[in-house]
């Protein structure tokens, strides 16, 4: 049994990304297997490498789409990686030796009753000091992140911030995105929940 971690590589690369196999949009099957697979492969995850933190974000304005969320999530990675590592997106340490950021974009209905989307971001592996100081984890994002990205402002917003931090608890957070696969059972592209194609996925590989 081998794993296999799948991570975007940044734009500029001449190698070859193990993304470049990853199921683009989404899993577009509604079925109870895909859900119990999902858990499956997520618990897997979790217990390769336990998050530190859990982040909720509140895009500006907030996205309608799952694309447009997905495209915030990667402006968002892009420049965060190269904050966390001080270099530049192409000399990024490979995959497998670098942080993990597992993506969830959740939708809910604003006061209008119109569907809007929100992520939720499990960060793990992270490099001392953000592994455990949340104050740290804030400054970099607030001061390397923020500055520039308009949809990711809002920070200091009393109601609705554009981010929150919280400690990660495997009781709270663990399968706590799951929970739009039911919500939204009846909706269009009711799958459209985990972000494969900007997350860390770790997946378990049967090899003779």
């Amino acid at each position: 049994m081998t794993q296999t971690i799948l991570s975007i590589k940044p734009k500029g690369s001449a190698e070859r990304s193990d993304a470049d196999f990853r199921p683009k949009g989404g899993n577009q099957s509604r079925s109870t297997a895909l859900y119990k697979e999902i858990k499956k492969s997520i618990k897997h995850q979790w217990n390769q490498h336990p998050p530190s933190w859990f982040l909720v974000i509140q895009w500006t304005p907030a996205p309608k789409d799952f694309a447009t969320t997905q495209g915030h999530a990667r402006h968002f990675r892009n420049k965060f990686l190269p904050a966390i590592y001080r270099c530049h997106l192409h000399q990024l340490p490979p995959p497998e030796k670098r942080i993990k950021m597992v993506w969830f974009h959740e939708r809910a209905l604003d006061p209008n009753g119109n569907l809007i989307w929100h992520s939720n971001l499990h960060l793990e592996a992270l490099p001392a000091p953000f592994a455990s100081s949340k104050t740290q984890l804030e400054w970099i994002i607030q001061k390397k992140v923020a500055p520039d990205f308009r949809c990711f402002r809002n920070l200091n917003r009393k109601q609705d911030p554009a981010l929150v931090i919280k400690e990660w608890n495997y009781d709270h957070y663990a399968f706590y995105n799951l929970k739009d696969y039911h919500r939204f059972k009846h909706h269009q592209d009711a799958d459209l929940v985990l972000d494969y194609e900007y997350s860390d996925l770790i997946f378990n590989i049967k090899t003779k």
